[in-house]
């Protein structure tokens, strides 16, 4: 069995079939997770669900086709909506949210419910990426001049003194997800600010480091001929 298994890779017959697979796993991926949405639609808002029963019987009181009479309820449904969103817009969104809020929070064990499922909606009506677009880009070292280095941001320019060593916050991002990073104090002497563009790191993390070579900008880079044995900054340096 094996002997064949290797025949198959040899000839290049499994790894193209391996290719092929890899590059349909994405879109596989993304159908599957549609139609898992699309099927958790149905089961909540479908004719059969509970708003969809309720939503029929409201439009069989105008019309007697169950066909019709649902699809009337939902334009009626769309259109409540969407006046809902022309009177945010024209009185005041915070206005009217505040005033919700207050109300809902009153209600006991509601309020329990209600509070977190606001805050995550919250999150979604905003890019992650807004709050942290005023941050500067700094590179950090540790470890001395052997160590090793990494790319954040910096929360602000405030030092703050821990131990006796002065200190500055910076956010370090993770990949593939930067907004799933940690909060660090570095010494302040090792943190250097950097002429890059905070999207530009984050497609740096986003990517698992593929795309540095497209988005650090040029000052950064290292030509290759400079790379050759004498030559160049890594000639006398032990640290990037």
């Amino acid at each position: 069995m094996r002997r064949y298994l290797n025949w198959f890779w040899q000839k290049g017959i499994l790894s193209t079939f391996l290719a092929g697979l890899f590059a349909l796993l994405p879109i596989v991926i993304t159908v599957g997770i549609m139609a898992w949405v699309g099927g958790l639609l149905k089961d909540w808002l479908g004719p059969e669900s509970f708003v969809g029963r309720a939503l029929s019987q409201q439009g069989l009181r105008f019309v007697t086709d169950p066909t019709v009479a649902s699809v009337l309820s939902w334009v009626a449904v769309l259109l409540a909506i969407w006046l809902l969103g022309v009177l945010l817009k024209s009185v005041g969104k915070k206005r009217i949210e505040n005033a919700f809020h207050t109300a809902i929070e009153r209600i006991p064990l509601v309020n329990v419910l209600y509070r977190p499922v606001a805050q995550v909606v919250e999150l979604l009506q905003r890019d992650p990426t807004d709050k942290l677009q005023g941050m500067n880009v700094v590179y950090c070292a540790f470890g001395g001049e052997a160590g090793a280095g990494f790319l954040g941001l910096l929360a602000s320019d405030q030092v703050y003194r821990f131990k006796g060593q002065a200190c500055k916050v910076v956010y370090v991002p993770t990949s593939p997800l930067p907004m799933s990073g940690a909060v660090v104090f570095i010494a302040a002497d090792s943190v250097q600010k950097v002429d890059m563009k905070v999207d530009d790191l984050m497609n740096i993390y986003f990517s698992t480091g593929v795309l540095s070579s497209k988005v650090i900008p040029d000052q950064y880079i290292i030509p290759p001929n400079e790379l050759e044995r004498g030559q160049g900054p890594l000639a006398n340096a032990s640290h990037c």
